[in-house]
């Protein structure tokens, strides 16, 4: 299973949003991942929408941003704690409404989503599909047997290839 994993703390101000979002634009190239337009959309909305439900509805200073990125289960998971321990409530918005529409769009641009109290407060997270990645040198370098029958299913082999432990040569 190949993760990665940062945290990053933003003062609980407006200001904090585009910070979020541009701090999540940038954690995606340094560990290139591929997104397409749906994902990079919905980690885009979801990201803005859990900072700004945070900023308006939390309490305490700072926020604490956690992003995880499961390639393996080509998930990522976005999470945001704050001080308060009011969980979100959805609630329909009407067509005049200027706010209330964040949770129904992280409902519906999510693979799953909730809000959980913590020591110090709560966490509200969702999880974001994520296209297929692309197998990179170094994670060919990493697993050598998956590198092979990628390689095999590429080139469109009918029987996999061996991995010989021995240095002798595979037999016919």
């Amino acid at each position: 299973m190949r993760c990665h994993s940062q945290s990053f703390l933003l003062v609980r101000d407006p200001t904090s949003v585009p910070i979020s979002r541009r701090r999540l634009q940038d954690l995606v190239q340094k560990w290139r991942l591929r997104l397409d337009e749906s994902s990079d959309t919905a980690l885009t909305v979801i990201t803005s929408e859990l900072v700004t439900n945070a900023v308006r509805h939390g309490t305490g200073t700072m926020l604490t941003i956690t992003v995880s990125a499961n390639l393996s289960r080509r998930r990522i998971l976005v999470e945001v704690y704050d001080g308060s321990l009011v969980l979100p409530v959805p609630h329909w918005a009407d067509s005049e409404d200027e706010s209330g529409r964040g949770m129904t769009l992280i409902d519906r641009l999510s693979l799953c989503h909730g809000a959980e109290h913590t020591t110090c407060g709560k966490c509200v997270w969702a999880e974001i599909a994520m296209p297929p990645q692309r197998v990179t040198r170094q994670r060919l370098i990493l697993r050598p047997r998956r590198a092979a029958r990628a390689i095999a299913r590429h080139w469109g082999a009918r029987q996999p290839l061996t991995t010989v432990r021995t240095g002798r040569r595979a037999g016919p």
